[in-house]
């Protein structure tokens, strides 16, 4: 009968499908991440309305969940917009699927990602090799993962002296997993303040970003739940942040530490306790996230590769693809050839963020 593909609301799934979605997570590693869970799409969904699934059967068995959130002329995004550090199909690492068969392509014009598994070329999703997921492997415990980084650099021991002072300092409080409504309040100032600093847009202006971490951390899904930790000084607050799990994977999400405290290093020694305490919850891997920041190098264990790219089907995709392929290649050569490729960017993030502002 071969495979076939249907376009459903995500509310629409059924309790056997949130079972066949979970056990295709668990027969690929790559899929791991909270980011794959069905309780993050969930999460999503309450927090945005509007995400849809194609889902995809042989002989009436589901093989692949593709949750997207709809788009301008068919282009489709990540459910979670700016939010999801990884994205893609979930699917058994042995099943490959044609993309461009019907009952995708007049339902899907198009897919823009910035972060799927590496081996989900084998659908279709090529694009470039991306930043790469930092990985900190914590499956023989926190003094395996912590004696592999002392041997590995000198830089990561001394950092790591440093750390151990303040967490041996009799006025420092680590707490993990805590509901804290004024650290969570703060944090989200925080990041504020860092994306106008940075001059990214400002996520946490937009009601969707909050509930969906809310939700998660309401909800306390075992595949997809928020943790909030926290590190106190003297009593003041020093560093939060907001990560995300499931039950073998904790993704550090949103750190943020106070400047006044920033010589002492806050935000790095509350990662540090946050892996000890990952590793004894039984987390095999923290995902530190996309990038090559130098505290995620000294950290990471080995850096798994992700893709990044436009997936397009429908003639308007393909034309959008091959305009903006070839804005990149132009900008910086002249002022006025910079336009389109800034215009490209506007629309990716205003699509991604569905605010006109962003």
């Amino acid at each position: 009968m071969g495979t076939h593909a249907d376009y459903v609301d995500f509310s629409d799934l059924t309790g056997a499908d949130r079972e066949a979605w979970a056990a295709l997570q668990a027969s690929d590693p790559c899929l791991w991440s909270p980011y794959f869970s069905y309780s993050y799409v969930a999460a999503a969904e309450a927090a945005r309305p509007g995400v849809k699934v194609l889902k995809f059967t042989e002989d009436g068995q589901p093989i692949a969940y593709w949750p997207v959130r709809p788009g301008p002329l068919g282009t489709a995004r990540p459910v979670g917009g700016p939010m999801d550090d990884l994205h893609g199909i979930v699917a058994a690492p042995d099943t490959e699927l044609d993309l461009s068969q019907r009952g995708v392509a007049r339902h899907v014009g198009g897919y823009a990602f910035s972060a799927t598994p590496y081996n989900q070329q084998r659908h279709g999703l090529t694009g470039h090799i991306g930043d790469g997921n930092q990985v900190m492997e914590l499956s023989a415990g926190y003094d395996a993962w912590l004696a592999e980084r002392q041997a590995a650099s000198s830089n990561f021991r001394r950092e790591h002296r440093k750390v151990e002072a303040l967490l041996a300092a009799p006025g420092t409080v680590v707490a993990h997993d805590v509901t804290d409504p004024a650290a969570f309040d703060r944090l989200l100032e925080l990041k504020q303040v860092a994306y106008h600093q940075s001059g990214h847009f400002p996520l946490f202006s937009m009601d969707w970003p909050r509930r969906l971490l809310e939700t998660l951390a309401e909800r306390k899904a075992a595949d997809a739940r928020g943790v909030v930790s926290t590190l106190h000084i003297e009593g003041e607050l020093a560093a939060i942040s907001y990560c995300m799990r499931s039950e073998s994977v904790m993704h550090y999400w949103f750190p943020a530490y106070e400047d006044k405290f920033s010589k002492r290093k806050p935000g790095l020694a509350l990662l540090f306790s946050l892996a000890q305490w990952s590793a004894a919850e039984g987390i095999k891997e923290l995902h530190l996230g996309l990038g090559g920041m130098q505290y995620k190098r000294q950290l990471a264990t080995y850096m798994a590769p992700v893709r990044a790219g436009a997936l397009a089907l429908a003639t308007p995709q393909k034309i959008d693809t091959s305009a903006s392929s070839l804005a990149a290649q132009i900008e910086g050569r002249h002022r006025l050839l910079d336009i389109p490729a800034k215009f490209a960017r506007k629309y990716h993030r205003v699509m991604l963020t569905g605010a006109l502002r962003a």
